[in-house]
């Protein structure tokens, strides 16, 4: 279960209010193969940029609703889209201006009349740096899939040695997040994020790896002779602390109403965690492939458990 998905890549939130401008801008950056969402107000363009990040947004100063500035010093504030590169447009030409909104948040500026191949020149150029950014996750600083998946290829390689890879994510998230809102989504990820990183540090090596794929899912990637220890400390943690992620009365309560992904309202507990210990003690594991159609299944398991609760795979051969 994870939050919002981003947008498909190579996406680009055009938020402008003159209908010309936002047509060129769109028919230029979809002839250099990037893929358009369009708003003409701050509000939505704040709301689609947080339930769908983008690789980029453009946005004009002079909105009818919010400044475009605003707009820019929001998105650069919440955790899901600070990340994002943001390039303003704007009449203002001085240096006053440009400075406000580079020193605001903005990636780039650009003053009308503008060439639009530049226009797109520059988104381009800022996709391009993006990508080339620290493979990190940029709501926990956790090193991201590229990271993960090149330590798992490298360990199943032949003289990889022994491993241990835990997958991680929380039950009822969805709920959780539709109930409280993506604010408080983040927090109870940064708070998951917090705990695994602590009992790693606790109970496992020096050099293992602490990831976030997205969302609420987590990798820990250790030696099989700690993954139950770590595991049993981040279950027993994260139990201790969750329910001060709720509201006094939900935390009495001990559950929250909302509804399931096929529209029935019903109780959904509160937010407990699942682990599932991938290891090759007991068999050999040759694919990156293969450990994670391993992970995928055994936390399914754990889920049917209810609860906090880990499980190690026991197979032999």
């Amino acid at each position: 279960m994870t939050t919002s998905p981003p947008a498909p890549p190579g996406t680009v939130l055009v938020v402008e209010d003159d209908d010309v401008t936002l047509r060129l801008i769109r028919a230029h950056l979809e002839r250099a193969g990037l893929q358009v969402q369009m708003t003409r107000t701050g509000a939505d363009g704040l709301r689609l940029a947080l339930q769908h990040p983008p690789a980029l947004v453009i946005c004009d100063t002079d909105l009818p609703d919010l400044p475009g500035l605003h707009v820019c010093r929001q998105l650069a504030q919440e955790s899901r889209t600070r990340h994002i590169p943001i390039v303003l447009i704007s009449g203002q030409a001085r240096r006053p201006a440009v400075v406000e909104a580079l020193t605001g948040g903005a990636d780039d500026y650009l003053t009308r009349p503008f060439d639009y191949r530049e226009l797109v020149a520059r988104v381009q150029a800022h996709i391009r740096r993006a990508h080339l950014k620290p493979a990190q996750n940029p709501l926990t600083g956790l090193p991201g899939n590229l990271i993960i998946e090149q330590e798992i290829r490298r360990l199943t390689e032949p003289g990889g040695g022994p491993f241990a890879v835990l997958y991680i994510d929380l039950n009822h998230f969805k709920s959780y997040n539709d109930v409280y809102g993506f604010p408080a989504g983040d927090e109870a990820i940064r708070l998951l994020a917090g705990v695994i990183t602590t009992a790693v540090a606790e109970a496992g090596y020096p050099a293992d790896l602490v990831g976030h794929v997205g969302g609420d899912d987590f990798v820990v990637i250790t030696a099989p002779d700690r993954a139950e220890a770590i595991a049993q400390r981040i279950t027993a943690d994260f139990d201790r602390q969750a329910p001060e992620l709720y509201t006094p009365p939900d935390r009495s309560r001990g559950y929250i109403t909302a509804k399931d992904r096929q529209g029935m309202i019903r109780k959904f507990p509160i937010l407990s965690v699942v682990v599932a210990i991938v290891h090759n003690e007991y068999r050999p594991i040759t694919s990156h492939w293969e450990v994670g159609e391993l992970g995928a299944e055994l936390k399914q398991f754990a889920k049917t458990r209810g609860g906090s609760a880990y499980v190690k795979d026991q197979r032999r051969g």
